[in-house]
Formats: C-alpha cells, sequence, structure tokens
C-alpha cells in the first residue's frame, strides 16, 4: 500500500485530502508544522513515505529548506497559490513532480498522486518505442487505460462538475500527444473510456461537451504506469 505525507497548514484541507487518497487506498500520514514537513522529508521519520504532498503556502515553511532535502528521486505533489510561478529548483525532475493550485480538488490530488505511484524496480523498464499505460481500479475490477485515456481523463478530474468542450479535451491531448487528433477521435476515446470505467462516468452535455461524474462510476480510480499500447 502506498504512503503518502500530506503537508497542509489547513487541518480541515489535509483531513479531507486524507480521506479521499485512503479511498484510493493508500496509507496516508498528515502534519501541519513546517518543522515536522522537513523533518519527514529529510527522512528522519520513524516511517518514510513514499511521497509527499506538501503544502507550499504553509507559513514558516521555506522553499530554501524543502530544496536542502528533497532528494531527485522522490515524488511530490506540490500546492501554491494560483497564478504564482513555480520556485526555482523544485521541478527537477519534472517526472516526479505534480503541480495543483489551491484551492484543488480532492479527485485531482488523488489523480495527481496516483499518476506519481508506480511499481517497484524491477517491476518496469520502459522499453524502445513502449508508452506509459495506466491500470485503473474500480472497486476491485482492473482496467488497462492508454495515455491518452489517461490524459482525458486527467483533464476532465481537474474540472470536477464543469463541462468541457471537445475544443479543451483537444488541448489537453495536444499538449500530451504534441499532436493534435480530429474532434471526432476525442468521442471515439469518450465511449472507450465509457466501456472501461462504466457509462456512468462520463456524462454527456449534448450541444457543450462532457463532465467527469465519478460519483456514478464504481470506485475511485487508483493508477500507475506500465508498458502499452498507443492510445
Amino acid at each position: 500500500m502506498p504512503s503518502v505525507l500530506v503537508a497542509d497548514h489547513e487541518p480541515e484541507v489535509a483531513e479531507l485530502a486524507r480521506r479521499y487518497l485512503e479511498r484510493a487506498s493508500m496509507r496516508v500520514l498528515v502534519t501541519t508544522s513546517p518543522a515536522e514537513t522537513i523533518r519527514v522529508l529529510a527522512g528522519q521519520a520513524v516511517e518514510a513515505p513514499g511521497l509527499f504532498v506538501i503544502d507550499l503556502t504553509m507559513p514558516g515553511l521555506e522553499v530554501r529548506a524543502i530544496r536542502q532535502v528533497l532528494a531527485p528521486a522522490v515524488p511530490v505533489v506540490f500546492l501554491q497559490h494560483r497564478g504564482e510561478a513555480r520556485p526555482h529548483g523544485l521541478n527537477s525532475p519534472p517526472a516526479a513532480r505534480r503541480w495543483l493550485t489551491r484551492p484543488f480538488s480532492p479527485r485531482a490530488l488523488v489523480l495527481a498522486v496516483a499518476e506519481l505511484t508506480h511499481p517497484g524496480p524491477g517491476q518496469w523498464r520502459p522499453s524502445g518505442g513502449a508508452e506509459r499505460r495506466h491500470d485503473v481500479v474500480l472497486n476491485g475490477r482492473a482496467a488497462s487505460l492508454t495515455r491518452t485515456e489517461f490524459a482525458l481523463v486527467t483533464a476532465l478530474a481537474g474540472q470536477p462538475g464543469r463541462v468541457l468542450s471537445r475544443q479543451r479535451l483537444l488541448t489537453a491531448l495536444e499538449g500530451e500527444r504534441g499532436k493534435r487528433p480530429s474532434a471526432r477521435a476525442v468521442d471515439v476515446y469518450i465511449a472507450q473510456l465509457r466501456a472501461k470505467l462504466g457509462a456512468g462516468a462520463i456524462r454527456t452535455v449534448h450541444g457543450v461537451g462532457y463532465v467527469l461524474d465519478l460519483d456514478g462510476a464504481p470506485g475511485v480510480p487508483e493508477t500507475r504506469g506500465m508498458p502499452g499500447s498507443a492510445g
């Protein structure tokens, strides 16, 4: 079971994050103290989490102190105020970092954490031309998503309850894949996702677009990277 430290200066926000992450089968530790956050991040705690969610808006938590103890291989989801520039030296390596703005969706946090949670060493090594695929576990039922399908779910989960147009989803896919698919391709991928996640997971708002409704799906997705085919 993945272990996650949630460091947030607002106890109610930390508690909400803890509940959602535990529903996604993760063991969660919580701290609201800058000193304790740095201590755990430096590996000085009894139990060392495998992943961190760090609130950069926490009063007294200095970016300099984080840089001094943060190992490059440690996966972190950073939380910051909307519109703020990412602090220098915290985004490396990009593959081990995710960024969310406050206020954030708990579901978006679960997806960001799950995306950083990989199998242990030796269980997966990328081979030439192999693309990451994502397993999604819904109440014990596993489904595999291609990178393209996962990009769509991530885009929808980033705006919970909000209808996203095909144009917005095309832009998300273009940013993920570096190329722009056709508008018709979005409909095809949505159909594939419904077949895998359940018909109620993604609703169509006719004439507008699509909205993610995980309350209508069998459960909260937990993902991990593995080799697969292109989406």
